[in-house]
């Protein structure tokens, strides 16, 4: 059985794909970053470029039939019998203006991406396709979208009936589409995906496959995806996670070799570097408890109120953010007395040196009042040393000066009393939790909420910290032996460009619905056919 993968990103539906028994014969997307990793995995497996699969790095607006066809035939495993018939294409265009988790813009030019996946599969004309995408692809409004033959449909036409109508168009039939949750077959986090299925009138009819963990007491929870990559050894001998089955899949692996036939277990650990937390960061997501979102810890804060001297250095910090403008205030009026430079700033120059040197002195003095032997008190000294240039002495006064001007507004004192009584309004919260409104600590017996990209999204219900990208792959689905390659993670303008580790994980579907939704496609070539699952 052979099969198409496009917009196929680091390889999350190839998983399933190959799961299922599919030969992926090409497959192609736009970011060399993804390739990486998706050529690489390929590798592993025994799926080698040129031989017997071809990856091509391209837009899917510069690729066309007779071009995808001639590389196939082109592969070593061809060249004796080309072959001129593809069971299955696959594809998930991209989603971002279609996603209810960001900004929804029906006017992205990404929204029009799904046009050119519908000529790809008329000039290829396989027998079954199938395309997942976001759950809010399926209420989308498009204005006057044009279609492959020329069809012009009229303002606020759903996306979803778009695509059906094009399907049509090139004669295929097409099943109603249908969201699919992810934990609903062995996946443990809910996930739901829009999958649209056709297939050639000279085929069987498929269906949609049905749910394997449909009820609560079947689904896979975090403990028993994740339980065993806890870092702290004492811990994870006390979770008591021995035989569990979907642990033990991961780490032996479910996506088989092509040649060899077996699945690839995993050698080592791979993935699983930790992100380096402040003890600050640290107190802020023991405040979590499991299950627990940014609003529900404010909820239960002004129930329950807070004692802060249980949080130290969250204190500090709160102290500093509450005198913050007073601060830069008073270090404006410091500075020029110490930085001879000073007042040859502009004023955006100015500010930007008296926040981040501001952000370094109350750091200094956190570290002063709670860790006074602490030899990041030493590192922080000479970094503002070496920006301003300061002696050692000219720095003493400068930082014994600076201490006298702060908290003028807000007293250690009155910021504990107002955490006790519950007494707290938004901006407070803000100083003590940060902007991050979106951040949740898993619930180790339930299954976890979507996977998103930003790893600072969610707190392992274990230890206080962030989820490794070997977690967030295990909640994925994914095999321990599938690597993930290129940088762990980004930010900035970079985001626009750069398909870091987590972003390759958050944006994948997950393996196995992937190949819960290809075995239906090959039970339908193979003439196992049924009704159509409601």
């Amino acid at each position: 059985m052979y099969a198409i993968d496009l917009f196929c990103g680091a390889g999350g539906f190839s998983e399933g794909i190959l799961q299922a028994g599919f030969h992926i014969v090409f497959s192609s997307d736009r970011s060399a970053h993804v390739m990486e990793t998706y050529m690489a995995r390929h590798e592993q497996l025994g799926l080698e470029q040129g031989e017997n699969t071809h990856f091509e790095l391209a837009d899917i607006r510069d690729l066309n039939g007779f071009e995808i066809f001639n590389s196939i035939n082109n592969l070593g495993y061809f060249k004796e019998k080309p072959i001129n018939d593809i069971d299955a294409i696959f594809g998930g265009p991209p989603c971002q203006g279609f996603s209810r988790a960001g900004r929804r813009d029906p006017n992205d030019p990404r929204n029009m991406l799904f046009r050119e996946y519908v000529r790809i599969i008329d000039e290829i004309r396989p027998k079954y396709v199938v395309m997942e995408n976001v759950e809010g692809f399926m209420d989308t409004r498009l204005d006057y979208f044009l279609g492959l033959r020329n069809t012009t449909y009229p303002e606020n036409t759903l996306v979803s009936e778009i695509l059906q109508q094009e399907l049509n168009l090139i004669e295929y039939n097409v099943l109603e589409p249908m969201v699919l949750d992810a934990s609903n077959y062995g996946v443990p986090q809910r996930r739901n995906r829009a999958i649209f299925i056709a297939y050639r009138k000279d085929v069987n009819r498929p269906r949609y496959p049905e749910p394997t963990t449909p009820n609560a007491n079947q689904k896979v929870t975090v403990l028993e995806a994740i339980g065993d990559l806890v870092i702290n050894d004492d811990l994870r001998e006390a979770l008591d996670i021995e035989n569990i089955n979907y642990i033990s899949e991961s780490i032996n692996g479910r996506t088989p070799h092509f040649t060899k036939g077996h699945p690839l277990a995993r050698i080592e650990i791979k993935n699983h570097d930790l992100a380096t937390h402040s003890k600050i960061v640290q107190e802020r997501f023991s405040l979590y408890t499991d299950g627990e979102s940014t609003r529900n810890v404010q909820n239960r804060i002004l129930e329950n109120g807070l004692d802060l001297n249980n949080y130290p250095n969250l204190l500090w910090e709160s102290i500093f953010n509450a005198n913050k403008e007073a601060n830069i205030h008073n270090l404006t009026q410091l500075m020029p007395l110490f930085y001879e430079k000073y007042n040859t700033l502009t004023e955006s120059e100015s500010l930007k040196l008296i926040k981040g040197v501001l952000r370094m002195l109350s750091k200094l003095l956190i570290i002063n009042m709670l860790e006074p032997d602490n030899r990041e008190d030493n590192q922080i000294k000479k970094q503002i040393m070496r920006q301003l240039n300061l002696s050692d002495e000219s720095f003493q006064s400068f930082f014994s000066r600076w201490k006298q001007s702060v908290n003028t507004l807000h007293t250690k004192e009155s910021i504990i009393r107002y955490f006790e009584d519950g007494n707290v309004d938004d901006q407070f919260f803000e100083y003590l939790l940060t902007r991050k409104n979106s951040r949740i600590r898993l619930n180790r017996n339930k299954v976890s909420p979507t996977m998103l990209t930003l790893p600072d999204d969610f707190i392992t219900p274990f230890e206080n910290r962030i989820l490794t990208v070997r977690e967030m792959a295990r909640l994925q689905s994914f095999d321990d032996s599938f690597q993930f390659h290129g940088k762990r993670t980004t930010g900035g303008h970079l985001r626009k460009e750069e398909v870091p580790q987590y972003t390759q994980v958050g944006n994948a579907v997950p393996p196995l619905l992937a190949r819960a939704i290809a075995l239906e496609i090959k039970r339908a070539l193979e003439g196992i056919t049924g009704e159509l699952v409601n």
